[in-house]
């Protein structure tokens, strides 16, 4: 009697744990949502579910060779990762523009923050980010038919 009791109280265990996620499997088979695979979203899942889309931010950097000792490759992909870490996507254009300094300007919709000299260019991604969420609150237009 004991040792049912035990068997039913373990089935009905694994089944409490096991239920959310199999489901959440089941719809991600038919829909290919992969928001709805159980620990399985990646970057490049939301990247491939929207190919089409255009990044977020996009970041303006003219970069001083020159002056700078660190390379333009480095500085590009720690403002990505900056970005990143805040869950928004960046596309870093980089120019050259010698003896002129390093800047960085941040375009969101049709707003422009910056220019941002290279060693202020954080105070500009704690700004962009918060045009970007005010552009993605605001509601959009009404379409006339």
């Amino acid at each position: 009697m004991f040792a049912r009791r035990g068997v039913i109280l373990l089935v009905v265990i694994i089944c409490v744990v096991a239920l959310p996620g199999a489901a959440a499997l089941g719809w991600y088979s038919y829909t290919k949502d992969p928001t709805f695979r159980p620990l399985g979203v990646t970057k490049a899942d939301r990247d491939k579910q929207d190919e089409g889309r255009r990044a977020d931010i996009i970041a303006h950097v003219r970069w001083d060779g020159i002056t700078e000792a660190q390379s333009s490759d480095t500085f590009r992909q720690s403002l990505i990762q900056a970005f990143d870490i805040k869950n928004v996507d960046l596309h870093a254009i980089v120019t050259d523009a010698p003896n002129q300094g390093t800047s960085v300007t941040y375009e969101v919709g049709a707003s422009r923050i910056g220019p941002f000299k290279k060693a202020r260019a954080v105070k500009g991604v704690n700004a962009a980010i918060a045009a970007f969420y005010m552009l993605a609150a605001r509601p959009s237009a009404p379409t006339s038919d």
